[in-house]
């Protein structure tokens, strides 16, 4: 079999029944987490133009919009730091359709408006022309006039649409919101539901879980919603049904899970498998569930060298699939003498699988130090068959405080973070090998990838110089095989903190922090 004719064959994760059937359902694009797809994304690179090939909405911070088919039509909902805005997306269109600010988030939303965001994004851009540390600085700062704070970032970022269309995330700390449009394609999003999930808790739990950040939904329909502290699972009318606590830990990544029930969690000190059976939330062995530590780094370490995570930074990935030899689930570690891609098993360990040398336990299956970056890796794994690649997210300069500043400092007056690595699981040595290493990639948007089977290409977030544009990168071999330039070299075309979405007629859609976009390939 050809390289070309095994990216085709490679096992994907079978949809979920209880998730919308639209190309992107849930955030990283299927219950496993792979931000991988059938669909074909574009081919022939391009200089963008403004209005035909390059479409924006003005928006404030969207990570990554889940879609849903009404009928014929295709719309979005785009959950970002202060609210949801809906889009449709049918043909070639980018229209806004409406805006919901989140409840309790209206008058900071009404300090976001539109002339607001275009004057930052006006200093931004001439601080960046002119390549002045300080005054870069100074204008990024100018979001907390927006009411940004660091910990409004994660607001929505992880969302999904159900099988009949209600639109799920998390914002305000704790704070689960439920909404919907009746499946109507030019109604406006409104609030079905609205639970504060620190509520539903007994009060020891209550205090670890400050925040949730992940949300997924298991194949029986059930929401899965992770925090520091603890993991907990909430029916679709959002009443709490059960929970796993682990108190000291924070959680700052999404949640894959499979099809018996498997859970995969990656605190900041551990990886943790829990098990729910459609009644409770185990965290036994006897039920299937486990533990394993891994190499992280103290947190105050991390964030000295820009990492925006504590322990690792990774979402964990599934691996294998359907009649693939070996389930791995795989994440980067925080170790301090660098970063290391890690593979632990996910379901019983083989028994005749001693454990390696330098690992933290039998369940790890190898790990692989990952030449690109000194810190873990914040972009999630991309996993298409055993191959998996992974985007360095170190800053070589990074700026003392998290947030946006190294993400808009960095190839512009510091040093950005550069090169994507490709390793392939090999089963019958159980070892990962090194594929590939792209050493060119300008990664300073830590946006997450995403590689198109169709194509065999991968799709990523590149600067070059002061200019955004998306490189296509062969699967097989990491070569650039295709660009798309944007129109100038304006920041309202980053991708900043966000996961490439391809559209099923090979679109691109991008989030990031001041416009939505769509790429007409």
């Amino acid at each position: 079999m050809s390289e070309t004719q095994q990216i085709l064959a490679a096992n994907m994760p079978n949809p979920n029944p209880w998730l919308t059937q639209s190309v992107y359902p849930t955030s990283h694009f299927n219950p496993g987490a792979t931000d991988s797809v059938t669909v074909a994304g574009p081919v022939q690179g391009k200089t963008l133009v403004e209005g035909e090939d390059a479409k924006f909405v003005r928006n404030f911070m969207v990570s990554n919009p889940t879609l849903k088919k009404i009928g014929t039509d295709t719309v979005a909902f785009a959950s970002g730091m202060f609210g949801l805005r809906k889009l449709l997306l049918t043909g070639k269109a980018l229209e806004s359709i409406s805006y919901m600010a989140y409840p309790g988030f209206e008058a900071i939303f009404e300090g976001a408006d539109e002339a607001t965001v275009e004057a930052l994004l006006a200093k931004w851009d001439v601080a960046r022309r002119e390549g002045d540390d300080a005054k870069l600085i100074e204008a990024i700062r100018g979001i907390s006039d927006l009411g940004f704070t660091h910990a409004l970032g994660i607001n929505g970022v992880y969302n999904l649409f159900d099988r009949d269309g209600f639109h799920y995330c998390v914002f305000g700390g704790t704070r689960v919101l439920k909404c919907t449009d009746d499946n109507e394609v030019r109604a406006p999003a409104r609030v079905v539901k609205l639970a504060d999930v620190a509520t539903a808790v007994p009060a020891e739990v209550a205090q670890s879980v400050s925040r949730i950040i992940a949300l997924s939904m298991t194949y029986d329909g059930f929401l899965v919603a992770a925090a520091p502290g603890a993991v907990i699972i909430l029916d679709r009318d959002l009443n709490v049904k059960s929970y796993v606590a682990f108190s000291g830990e924070a959680v700052d990544n999404a949640v894959p899970v499979d099809e018996d029930g498997g859970i995969y969690v990656v605190t900041s000190r551990r990886m943790l498998k829990v098990v729910w059976n459609g009644e409770t939330l185990s965290s036994d062995e006897k039920d299937g569930a486990w533990e394993s530590g891994y190499e992280w780094m103290p947190d105050e370490k991390a964030f000295a060298l820009g990492s925006i995570s504590r322990g690792s930074g990774t979402t964990p990935t599934l691996m294998g699939f359907g009649d693939d030899p070996d389930k791995l689930v795989v994440i980067a570690d925080g170790a301090e003498g660098g970063t290391n891609l890690v593979a632990f098993w996910r379901d019983d360990i083989p028994e005749d699988f001693e454990q390696k040398p330098g690992t933290k336990s039998r369940r790890i299956a190898d790990q692989a130090r990952i030449e690109i970056s000194k810190a873990t890796i914040e972009p999630s794994p991309n996993v298409l068959g055993y191959g998996v690649a992974i985007v360095n997210s170190t800053y070589p300069e990074p700026f003392p405080e998290p947030g946006f500043h190294n993400g808009f400092m960095a190839g512009v007056t510091r040093p950005a973070p550069k090169g994507i690595q490709k390793f392939n699981w090999n089963p019958a040595t159980r070892r990962f090998e090194q594929d590939w290493l792209n050493a060119e990639i300008d990664n300073s948007d830590i946006m997450v990838p995403v590689v198109s089977a169709a194509t065999g290409l991968l799709y990523a977030a590149n600067k070059r110089g002061l200019t955004y544009e998306y490189a296509g990168l062969d699967w097989t071999t990491g070569e650039i095989r295709a660009r798309w330039v944007f129109p100038d070299d304006s920041a309202m075309w980053n991708a900043f903190g966000g996961i490439t979405t391809i559209l099923e007629d090979g679109d691109l859609l991008i989030g990031g922090a001041f416009a939505i976009k769509r790429v007409v390939g």
